[in-house]
């Protein structure tokens, strides 16, 4: 006998989770939900149990889905039996009216994810198979759950999920105790413990289903609107979805309370799922007008409580984090001496030009997203970053297509689907399906590989100044601890005193990479030039070896350029063509600034823009955010 499900109601402890599951299954057009947490904090189990609450489809898509199944397609058996061309429905038409649960759902392919999303705003979607056209329209909700360790989603992707939460092992020993107790229980006699949460299970199907009917009713007046807006201010959001996915959800709150209007609270306790994943750093602070409008701020207050509105501003402001105003020059004159100036910070003693930092460990670096190549060119090797196609027979199969020369990896399924039209028309010779030819569909293929980081590193004495060298030793051991995780190889060039030179060539130990990051030493002038011009050189070798590798440059420098290629050359217009150069590769680079201090002279800034690079402040990489890494758009 199958064994039924673990209830949604036996689930301990996750109660924002579970809060946000039901506004989710209350109101669609909340979004759906993701929930994020490590493997075996029970977030899939939970996901799962919700399926008992309400009394509609739900379709679980698996990683390995292809678009034929996902999307529909031909339908075999009519076209066999009657000769009739028609389209045979897919697993997002069997969802209508219902909800799609994606488990894993980063290790979806970005499309396939993409489409998913995409039907759910629009509510419908055109098919197109084989010379027949067909609009259909379906509803359904997203409820999602990923492992961060597994992979991130991209930031477009988040922003498509109305709701999230973010779910943590449980570290309470009586909690812990709980857990295990009942998850025991279930296992010893799964039917038993069923029943024993029946009525709990029961209650909340019956809270959903009239929490539903009540939807339609409930109202959102003109001052929620606005506090909804004061909300969505605050958090700095970019665009308008979560404006409204925060009143929908502020609705559904109000129907589980079983209230026809929104109140406050209702909007602050949507906001704990609407929020937080797409909350953006403030920009900086405006001066402040003249003190004289302060000093009668406190009587102005004394006399005016603040209204119910400012209070809730007051509730959900950010912590502001003024800075000293920044002073960009145009121009890199003085370069060279605000650099002296560095070196002399860096090296404080006498007849020493060089220093050993260490990492900082505490540093927080984001998620790091690679932009993927247009085309899904073929590539060799093994990992878990990115998606690419092969012609090896051991990739998952994603679609069918017309094979371009003899291929023996033949899509059955497409193939016969194909052939099945015409069969009442051809001589059978005895044959069950007759097969030609041109009927032969082959497999489309698809792994996942590692990528290549090159880092150019500087290592000049302005980064030891204020101590930067330690922070750049942080992130790049952040990265280096992401690559082990995703098999990427590494390599590393240093520039410093008058050379570059490759510290680690492109290789898969991480460990040895760590080592070469933490004995490199700091001092010295800043050869930007030569180091962009080895960077080139270093990825010249490795086109060499295999043309159709995809490598990531991350280039990490203040941008204070004081070494020029040749003498009588100008150091920072050097740099600059060299950095042209470079941005004409089709290849993902990111630029991480360092520069820090009251005067900043915006050359990495500089350097990006002639790349067409992805750019960072160092200062400004936060957990929050994605380290989203771009490559020049081919014209």
């Amino acid at each position: 006998m199958k064994r039924q499900g673990y209830p949604f109601a036996a689930v301990f402890g996750m109660d924002k989770a579970k809060e946000a599951i039901l506004l989710s299954l209350v109101n669609p057009h909340a979004g759906g939900v993701l929930v994020s947490g490590e493997k075996g904090t029970g977030k899939s189990t939970l996901m799962r149990g919700a399926r008992e609450l309400f009394n509609a489809p739900w379709i679980e898509i698996p990683v390995s889905v292809t678009e034929d199944r996902l999307f529909g397609s031909i339908d075999a058996e009519a076209a066999v039996k009657y000769g009739k061309r028609q389209l045979q429905p897919g697993l997002i038409d069997e969802a209508d009216k219902g909800v799609i649960y994606l488990d894993d759902a980063n290790l979806l392919r970005d499309d396939i994810l993409s489409a998913i999303l995409s039907i759910e705003e629009a509510g419908g979607y055109q098919l197109e198979r084989d010379g027949l056209s067909e609009h259909r329209n379906t509803n359904y909700t997203v409820l999602a759950v990923i492992a961060p360790e597994s992979g991130t989603l991209s930031s477009s992707a988040l922003d498509r999920f109305g709701l999230f939460v973010s779910v943590d092992a449980e570290t309470d020993p009586a909690a812990r105790i709980e857990i295990v107790r009942r998850v025991t229980e279930f296992e010893k006699d799964n039917g038993v413990f069923r029943v024993k949460w029946a009525e709990e299970t029961d209650k909340l199907a019956k809270k959903i289903a009239d929490a539903k009917a009540l939807l339609p009713e409930v109202e959102m007046s003109d001052t929620m609107i606005r506090l909804t807006s004061v909300y969505t201010l605050k958090a700095n959001v970019a665009g308008h979805r979560a404006d409204i996915y925060l009143m929908e959800a502020a609705r559904a709150e109000a129907a589980l309370a079983g209230r026809k209007y929104v109140l406050p609270k209702d909007l602050e306790r949507a906001a704990e799922f609407v929020l937080p994943h797409r909350m953006r750093e403030l920009p900086p602070e405006q001066p402040q007008e003249p003190q004289q409008n302060e000093t009668k701020e406190p009587e102005d207050a004394q006399q005016n409580p603040p209204s119910q509105q400012e209070e809730q501003d007051e509730l959900f402001s950010m912590p502001d984090a003024p800075e000293p105003e920044e002073t960009n020059t145009e121009s890199h004159e003085g370069n060279e001496e605000d650099h002296r100036e560095d070196e002399s910070m860096a090296n404080p003693n006498a007849g020493s030009n060089d220093r050993i930092d260490a990492a900082d460990m505490r540093v927080k670096l984001p998620p790091v997203w690679i932009e993927p190549v247009k085309g899904k060119q073929k590539r060799k090797g093994s990992g878990k970053r990115s998606a690419t196609r092969t012609d090896e027979r051991q990739g998952r199969y994603v679609r069918a297509e017309i094979p371009h020369s003899k291929s023996s990896d033949i899509a059955f399924d497409a193939t016969l689907r194909a052939a099945a039209p015409y069969q009442k028309w051809r001589e059978s010779n005895g044959c069950a399906l007759v097969i030609k030819e041109k009927d032969l569909r082959t497999k489309v293929r698809e792994k996942r590989t590692g990528n290549i980081f090159l880092f150019a590193v500087d290592a000049s004495g302005s980064m030891g100044a204020r101590e930067r060298m330690k922070t750049v030793k942080g992130v790049i051991l952040k990265i280096l601890l992401e690559a082990y995780q995703k098999r990427d190889r590494v390599g590393m060039i240093a520039f410093r005193k008058n050379q570059a030179e490759v510290l680690l060539p492109v290789t898969k130990s991480v460990d040895f990479a760590q080592k070469k990051l933490a004995a490199m030493p700091t001092g010295g002038k800043t050869p930007l030039a030569k180091g962009l011009s080895k960077a080139e050189d270093v990825l010249d070798m490795l086109y060499r070896q295999d043309p159709l590798q995809d490598p990531v440059l991350i280039l990490i420098t203040d941008g204070h350029a004081t070494l020029p290629l040749e003498n009588g050359t100008n150091a920072v217009d050097d740099a600059m063509m060299e950095a042209e150069r470079i941005g004409k590769r089709n290849i993902p680079i990111a630029v991480i600034d360092t520069e820090n201090g009251f005067i900043k002279l915006g050359l990495a800034k500089k350097l990006a823009n002639k790349m067409q690079a992805s750019y960072f402040k160092i200062d400004k990489l936060s957990e929050d955010s994605l380290l989203h890494i771009w490559r020049k758009m081919s014209s």
